[in-house]
């Protein structure tokens, strides 16, 4: 980064988060952080008051960044009436991967899903994005119900149901990003977007795909 161009609360978080994915949290120093920067690690004292306070900030930024993204899609009722529910669920699956694999998405969920065991107030982050995707289930299978693809279900039930689903997700999830991170960290690339550039390998669905048509089933 050129000494002229101006460092933002934003830089300095991707720069860390960054830092964390190749070395893990715990490792990254105020020094890993300023040399990706370009700059001084004395000039990151302009911004935070300590190391401390530059984790408790991202955890602030991560979970303001996960609260703004959504996987379940706008016009989710006009779909829900033109698609089968299992094609439906399946988009709104493929759609939520594809979105946690890319940066800095990638970064911050490794990070969270990290620091939760060590840090309440990133447990908490996780707690809200957790409860977020269990609430856009729920209006996908509440959209699918209301659509006549699936059987007529409460907002009760469809709550209930989507914490299963969303379990049952994550875990696939989890496994699926870790293999990513260990396949990027054995082959490191540089450059902004070009994470999973070298992953020439499209996740393997078949597994999931029949989770979904095993779910859908249920409720038909």
């Amino acid at each position: 980064m050129g000494k002229t161009e101006r460092i933002t609360r934003e830089k300095i978080i991707l720069a860390f988060l960054n830092s964390c994915f190749e070395k893990n949290a715990g490792g990254t120093s105020l020094s890993d952080v300023a040399g990706r920067l370009g700059i001084k690690k004395a000039s990151l004292y302009n911004h935070y008051e300590s190391r401390d306070a530059m984790v408790e900030d991202c955890i602030k930024w991560c979970g303001d960044y996960i609260q703004r993204t959504y996987f379940i899609p706008a016009e989710i009722d006009q779909i829900s009436r033109k698609y089968s529910a299992e094609s439906v669920m399946k988009g709104i699956v493929n759609r939520w991967f594809k979105m946690n694999e890319k940066e800095p998405l990638f970064q911050i969920y490794s990070f969270i899903e990290s620091e939760k065991y060590i840090s309440t107030q990133a447990a908490a982050v996780a707690n809200s994005n957790n409860e977020k995707l269990i609430d856009q289930t729920k209006t996908a299978l509440m959209s699918l119900s209301q659509a006549g693809k699936i059987v007529n279900i409460e907002e009760k039930e469809a709550a209930y149901l989507s914490k299963i689903f969303v379990g049952m997700l994550r875990d696939s999830l989890d496994n699926y990003l870790v293999q990513k991170k260990i396949e990027i960290r054995s082959n490191p690339l540089s450059g902004e977007g070009s994470l999973f550039a070298a992953a020439t390998e499209e996740p393997n669905f078949d597994q999931i795909d029949s989770l979904v048509d095993n779910f859908c089933g249920l409720l038909k």
